[in-house]
């Protein structure tokens, strides 16, 4: 007769087993568009019942973790001011007007330098400079932000719930006049900032790119954005950059936070909850393998609220999941 530890054992296997087969079909036939846009990326299928890679990991987040506090910081004029109630130091580039046609913008607004923005999406911005710009195309191409469902194309739920409107704000400037020239993307896991993705003058003919770790080493990757890979050292600021990120993270399992440096001033910019839309295949994970080591699914909303129905038991399941000791390769 089998011991009560055998038992246990059977029994804990069989649930391992159900609820892998069971999650994993749900979100196949659930979510088959968001199944096929993560097979795209390594021509692999998503393991989302117990996630181990990062791709798995957004793919998991985008079904099961819908944190309500997630569409009020995905939206661009209400993150501004959370930004500015959690860090009374960080200053926000002001916000100039707010509507929903762009023909309603006070022309007087539009003479100089300025920034239209949507409140929504990712890329619906458009940088006006000594007031040059096109009236019929930008009337064109903001009619198109605010009619675009940005949800829909790679599974960011968090967008679909902000009311879509736009905005203009303020160009930021250095003293002398010259546009910004650090714009950094800070990657936080929990407590930790892992890296730093900058940006050197971004809005000049110099334009490149460079990858730090937390301790401001330049980190070796392959080129992220159409931009040259610069090997330049961290800014002085590098340290303010990670710790200010790191209060605005406010402890969530990840988040991107997006900072400008001016004059030894930080600004915020966004934040971020599904990098590159999730788009972080194995070659990520080459690239950057300290995410999984810093990367714990145990402080998303789902696993620490209580979920109902089979989600919770999928939750209780996960959670005794992810707290079992792993096993040290050659032990």
């Amino acid at each position: 007769m089998p011991s009560d530890g055998k038992k246990q054992t059977f029994s804990g296997f069989c649930k391992s087993i159900f609820w892998q087969v069971f999650v994993t079909a749900y979100c196949y036939v659930r979510h088959p568009y968001l199944t096929y846009y993560t097979w795209t990326l390594d021509r692999r299928l998503p393991a989302p019942a117990c996630p181990r890679l990062p791709v798995d990991k957004f793919f998991w987040r985008k079904i099961f973790d819908r944190d309500p506090s997630s569409v009020i910081l995905s939206d661009k004029l209400h993150a501004k001011q959370i930004a500015s109630d959690m860090c009374p130091d960080i200053k926000v580039p002001e916000t100039l007007w707010v509507g929903e046609r762009f023909e309603d913008i006070p022309a007087e607004l539009l003479a100089g330098d300025v920034v239209v923005k949507s409140t929504h999406g990712s890329g619906f911005f458009h940088i006006i400079r000594g007031g040059c710009y096109d009236r019929r195309e930008m009337i064109a191409r903001t009619r198109k932000w605010l009619q675009t469902d940005y949800s829909r194309y790679c599974g960011e739920w968090n967008y679909h719930g902000v009311e879509r409107k736009l905005f203009v704000e303020e160009f930021l400037k250095h003293a002398d006049g010259r546009p910004v020239s650090l714009e950094a993307k800070v990657y936080v896991f929990g407590e930790t900032a892992l890296y730093s993705f900058c940006f050197h003058d971004r809005l000049t003919n110099r334009a490149r790119q460079s990858f730090y770790d937390a301790q401001g080493n330049v980190y070796p990757y392959t080129q992220y954005l159409n931009y040259p890979v610069s090997f330049d050292p961290a800014p002085a600021c590098h340290g303010r950059l990670l710790e200010t990120a790191q209060q605005l993270a406010a402890g969530r399992d990840h988040i991107r936070v997006d900072l400008y440096e001016i004059d030894g001033d930080i600004y915020f910019s966004e934040f971020t909850f599904h990098t590159i839309g999730g788009k972080l295949g194995s070659a990520v994970q080459r690239e950057f393998p300290d995410i999984n080591n810093v990367w714990d699914l145990r402080r998303t909303w789902f696993l620490t609220q209580p979920q109902p129905g089979w989600r919770g038991a999928y939750a209780n399941w996960l959670k005794s999941w992810l707290d079992r000791p792993v096993p040290q390769r050659g032990a």
